[in-house]
């Protein structure tokens, strides 16, 4: 685009045809000249500008000003306004499953897998086992079959350790929900293998065992004796997030039916100093989750499946809660999922959640991408031999192509061996890859925000704008001569 405004020439005043329009487009040409001459220029103070903004807009998100209180979307959810039927005869059965559990909980997975099928099917249930995963189905007698509800646990938890409790709670909940008429949903219930094997095993086989769409679903993971917090993680595979009114119900439900405070991802906020410091650790925990593409819980594999689900990780300690506190709390949350007609829609698909009872929505926290974004945008407006830059880019997005369908990033190093450009057409297309990296950042911070910023970070550091003003100043001399 510069170089188009610096071809144009001013008509020659001394010619033949002298005219006064040729004044006025002689002076009309020159002003634009040093305008763009002015911004080509600033370019590098401009970026700067633009990435101090943007990382400050980043510094300024812990602040309680760009927050909201959180709320229910969905108003047939209705969280915590429900008989509870959860009493101490099935934290006793629970108890017991425990006990079994323990002795076995060297055996092979074989083993184990038989015994939570013979335990489901004790319990009346129809159950199965797929490679690293054992189910079972509950029908209840309302339900027509087109909607399903999972429950998951796995066999290891997400700290390393045994999920021995998780999956003594998931048995006791298959007692517990056959033995009511008032749900309007199926359920299934999965114990998976390792962490996250079974639970990836049963999903590539679901819809060749059940009929029902799933809409929602929880996951348990409960590695100690008792729990002192309920720490709730949410974050999907690829940073996918579910719906908002998912994790608000749970929230809400933890809090005021079951009686348990709720940390996002088991932060300790107690003892923090200020209300700052405490959303800042838990945005930091989200962002070293989602800026990976790595799940925060078990419950992460199916955001693939469009399924909105979180995990419910009790935070080991000497108390005061456990079966009876996270059996209200399944149950409670539950029955607000089965009161639901569709996929739930009307709520945030993208937010921030500094606090439990706040969140940031996206169009208070986008501006930092953006302005990110900008910033690595600008420095390819100088694009000399645009033709020349293209080039040598097509080999780089045939590599990045094979890559994806192959699943693999070692095709990449093939670029290592791939003869480098010179002169122009290196500077060329470093400038249509500022474009296209700069266009990216936005686009992607829509759907993954901690990743955008990531990248970001990545690709507009103070050497990249160093280096473009002392091309950008050689450039300059070169012209003059």
């Amino acid at each position: 685009m510069l170089r188009r405004f610096r071809r144009a020439q001013p008509p020659e005043l001394t010619s033949i045809n002298y005219t006064p329009e040729h004044v006025a487009l002689a002076k009309t040409i020159a002003r634009r000249r040093r305008i763009v001459s002015a911004i080509a220029r600033s370019i590098p103070l401009i970026r700067l500008l633009l990435v101090s903004v943007g990382i400050s807009w980043l510094l300024a998100l812990p602040y309680e000003g760009l927050w909201k209180e959180t709320y229910v979307d969905e108003h047939a959810i209705q969280p915590a306004q429900v008989t509870m039927y959860f009493d101490w005869a099935n934290v006793h059965r629970a108890d017991r499953y425990l006990d079994e559990l323990e002795r076995i909980a060297n055996a092979t997975f074989e083993e184990r897998s038989s015994y939570t099928a013979s335990t489901f099917a004790d319990a009346g249930l129809s159950s199965g086992n797929t490679s690293h995963a054992t189910f079972a189905h509950v029908a209840p007698p309302r339900s027509a079959g087109t909607e399903t509800i999972l429950v998951s646990a796995n066999w290891i938890s997400r700290d390393g350790g045994p999920n021995l409790r998780g999956v003594a709670m998931l048995l006791a909940l298959g007692d517990f929900l056959r033995g009511q008429n008032h749900w309007a949903f199926d359920f299934v219930l999965v114990v998976g293998d390792s962490y996250l094997t079974g639970l990836e095993d049963f999903m590539r086989n679901y819809h060749s065992l059940f009929p029902g769409v799933l809409w929602t679903a929880l996951n348990i993971d409960y590695p100690g004796h008792s729990f002192s917090h309920l720490g709730l993680f949410y974050e999907g595979v690829n940073g996918r997030l579910p719906n908002q009114d998912v994790v608000n119900t749970v929230a809400h439900v933890a809090r005021y039916a079951g009686g348990s405070p709720i940390r996002y991802h088991d932060v300790d906020a107690d003892q923090a100093r200020s209300g700052y410091l405490v959303a800042a650790k838990h945005l930091l925990a989200h962002f070293s989750f989602a800026a990976l593409g790595r799940p925060s819980g078990a419950h992460g594999v199916l955001a693939r499946h469009r399924i909105d689900a979180v995990t419910l990780y009790c935070s080991p300690a000497e108390g005061p809660h456990g079966f009876h506190t996270l059996g209200r709390t399944l149950e409670s949350t539950l029955r607000s999922y089965n009161n639901l007609l569709e996929r739930l829609h009307a709520s945030y698909f993208f937010y921030l959640l500094p606090r439990p009872d706040r969140f940031i929505p996206v169009g208070h926290y986008l501006p930092a991408a953006v302005l990110l974004g900008a910033s690595i945008t600008i420095g390819g407006f100088d694009c000399q031999e645009p033709l020349a830059g293209l080039l040598w880019l097509v080999p780089a997005f045939v590599i990045g192509y094979i890559g994806w369908i192959l699943q693999t990033p070692l095709v990449s190093l093939v670029a290592l061996v791939l003869p480098r450009p010179q002169g122009n057409a290196r500077h060329s297309m470093s400038a249509l890859a500022h474009l296209l990296y700069g266009a990216l950042i936005p686009t992607l911070a829509m759907v993954n925000f901690p990743q955008a910023i990531l990248l970001a970070t990545i690709g507009s550091p103070g050497t990249d704008i160093i280096d473009s003003a002392s091309w950008r100043a050689e450039g300059t001399v070169v012209r003059d001569r």
